[in-house]
């Protein structure tokens, strides 16, 4: 089975990319300002991300299956109005010693591997780019605080 990887480097401590993925306010500069977060953090918790773009509602959700603050979290991803298919999430965040941090995100499943397998070679997919976009958000609002 097929499933994406991404590893990247950021120049903050492995805390602020924790938050990125689980503080609604710091999740808004990767979402939008009218994003509707519910978190319940905590291993069994669920989550839903609902937001509106030209008209139509999207809503993410799924279940933290690990969560150990500030290093690693794993949770099931799906978006029910589109498809029944959950995938799994997995990231690892660990700090360089410099005040920088590595990320390593891997999504699995029968969704992410039913995409790359359709995937032409060197291509990359929408799922990645979605991915990166919103990882350059973060890094460029992480950017813009420093100054």
């Amino acid at each position: 089975m097929k499933k994406l990887t991404i590893e990247r480097q950021f120049d903050v401590v492995p805390e602020k990319i924790f938050e990125g993925f689980t503080n609604p306010e710091e999740m808004r500069v990767w979402w939008t300002e009218d994003t509707v977060f519910n978190i319940d953090l905590q291993v069994g918790g669920s989550y839903s991300i609902i937001r509106e773009e030209d008209g139509i509602t999207y809503t993410m959700t799924g279940e933290y299956i690990e969560i150990e603050r500030p290093n690693k979290i794993k949770y099931t991803c799906g978006m029910p109005d589109f498809s029944s298919i959950m995938d799994t999430i997995s990231i690892e965040i660990h700090s360089n010693g410099k005040g920088g941090s590595k990320m390593i995100f891997t999504q699995e499943g029968e969704g992410i591997n039913a995409e790359l397998k359709e995937l032409p070679e060197g291509e990359i997919s929408e799922s990645e780019k979605g991915w990166q976009l919103g990882f350059d958000l973060m890094e460029q609002s992480w950017n813009n605080r420093k100054k």
